[in-house]
């Protein structure tokens, strides 16, 4: 039951207190019935708390009378005898509270609150006692299924988290405007307090606009000045928007909900995953000017060797255009090796370059299936919708709980990656999970992960090299450096160094990437900082 709904039945009953009440009915296990027979001729206030629909009404009908059938329904008749003195919503949330005063009998009884939490799948009654200990609940809930809070008796009660939405009755204009303005219709519900799906359809009804529409000019402008007229007869708005859905249809747009939810954070992953490669690739290319100054400067190096003093750090010598030109130098090496560096520096830069333009469509394509995606969410059939959101969380259920050694990520393509933390890990992943045609990845020359993707035997692309490789500079020494040079080679090419530590190894042909290390929160936490020493390659 929404909040605005709520609202609109308990005011009628709040400005009727305090009143008289007849004894409990209960028509089923999950429905009270409090009979009111002085206000306005007799009425019955029913609390329904079975998912996914449940709800508070003030109708005329009272049931026959009908015993406890549950230990807390006997609960309800021993305890909340008294006349009913207070009612409470705390804003829009969907959280009554039905205070009722002692009474006097046989054996007194002191006043007592009900809770009546009407939220969805996870809706439940619970008696407090005067200081908000919890005396009884109809649905014990324990720490393992929520960390928020436990509801059991002998604990004070703690009410659901708060929303932090505009309230529609409220609001200015202005407010409305602001909040709403490119949001779609269906996103209302998130921004305005006690609105739900529901109203949002009656909304949408009663303006002329689809739930998936963008919230511009006409369309804001409608929805905004409607939304004062739902706030104060959401009842009469839900009425002419038809009939209300059925259970089926309620636990079908919830499905559908928390499908689209899934798939749209998947999308938007790889949408942001494929512009970070895209700016990686941007970068490469920006850096051909640095490789042909490296070129040149190796260039100058190799003319005129004998005019570089021996041990210099520096040196300033005359190009071919006859400008001076400062060097910086490595004092260790001759003008012949530091001639070799520059060279080498621009071949790489040049390569990655090279490899950046290649990339680039594959790229751009990439994060045009991923725009294409996100925008086509909303027209999946709910089967296919299902589906896919299934096969995400497969995916990511298998990522977050492993089975067998380190850490495991989906690569493009499909291709799981398989990274070590530590030593007996990177061991266990070479050689345990690793196969002969499976591709292993270990950061040049410093201490860092065994990176291993499983190929099945297939070819693995270039693209899911790259990302093997980023991970494997993310979980190295190498972590906070740019450009980090990552080796990779077949698995059947690597092999134990006799009597050395535990993921200690020797390859062999090997090939070089330069990759920007993989430094976001999921490697981060996977890996809880670069690797010790001893984990080595």
């Amino acid at each position: 039951m929404e909040g605005l709904l709520l609202a609109e039945v308990l005011g009628p009953l709040i400005a009727a207190l305090p009143l008289e009440r007849g004894g409990w009915r209960f028509p089923d296990d999950r429905t009270a019935v409090l009979p009111l027979p002085t206000w306005d001729g007799g009425h019955g206030l029913w609390l329904v708390s079975r998912p996914p629909d449940p709800r508070l009404a003030v109708v005329d009908d009272v049931p026959n009378v009908s015993p406890p059938r549950t230990p807390f329904q006997e609960q309800l008749v021993a305890r909340a005898a008294g006349p009913l003195t207070a009612v409470r919503q705390q804003g829009l949330d969907r959280v009554v509270e039905l205070d009722f005063g002692p009474s006097e009998g046989f054996v007194p009884r002191p006043a007592v609150t009900l809770v009546v939490e009407l939220t969805g799948r996870n809706a439940n009654l619970l008696l407090l006692d005067e200081r908000r200990v919890v005396l009884g609940v109809e649905r014990v809930v324990l720490a393992d299924r929520n960390r928020y809070r436990e509801l059991r008796p002998g604990l004070v009660y703690r009410p659901p988290p708060p929303y932090d939405k505009l309230d529609p009755r409220t609001a200015t204009p202005e407010q409305l405007t602001a909040a709403l303005r490119g949001r779609r219709l269906k996103e209302v519900r998130s921004v305005l307090d006690g609105v739900g799906s529901d109203l949002t359809a009656a909304l949408a009804a009663g303006c002329g606009v689809d739930v998936t529409a963008r919230l511009e000019g006409e369309a804001l402008e409608a929805v905004t000045a409607a939304i004062p007229e739902l706030a104060a007869a959401p009842a009469a708005w839900l009425a002419a928007s038809g009939p209300r859905p059925g259970p089926q249809e309620a636990r079908r747009r919830q499905r559908r909900e928390r499908a689209e939810a899934t798939l749209r954070a998947v999308y938007r992953r790889r949408l942001e995953l494929a512009e970070r490669r895209l700016a990686d690739a941007e970068r490469a290319t920006l850096r051909l000017d640095e490789a042909e100054r490296a070129r040149r400067e190796a260039d100058l190096l190799m003319a005129f060797p004998g005019a570089v003093p021996a041990g210099a750090a520096r040196t300033v010598l005359t190009d071919f255009d006859g400008a001076g030109v400062e060097l910086e130098l490595d004092p260790g090496l001759d003008a012949f090796a530091n001639a070799r560096k520059r060279y080498d520096r621009a071949r790489r830069l040049q390569e990655r370059a090279r490899r950046a333009t290649q990339e680039r469509p594959d790229l751009e394509e990439q994060r045009r299936r991923a725009e294409h995606d996100l925008a086509g969410l909303e027209r999946l059939p709910d089967d296919v919708l299902e589906r896919l959101a299934a096969e995400a969380e497969g995916g990511r259920q298998g990522r977050a709980r492993p089975s067998g050694p380190g850490v495991r990520f989906e690569g493009p393509h499909g291709f799981e990656v398989v990274v070590g933390r530590n030593a007996r890990e990177n061991e266990a992943v070479t050689f345990e999970v690793g196969r002969s045609r499976d591709l292993w990845l270990h950061v040049q020359g410093m201490p860092g992960s065994h990176v291993l993707v499983r190929s099945g035997g297939r070819e693995v692309p270039f693209d899911t090299v790259l990302f093997a490789a980023r991970l494997a500079a993310g979980f190295s020494a190498a972590r906070q450096s740019d450009n980090v040079a990552v080796d990779y080679t077949q698995r059947k090419h690597v092999w134990k160094v006799k009597g050395q530590p535990p993921g200690t190894v020797h390859f062999s042909h090997q090939r070089t990437v330069y990759v920007t290390p993989a430094r976001d929160d999921t490697t981060a936490a996977a890996a809880d900082g670069p690797p010790r020493p001893e984990a080595d390659g």
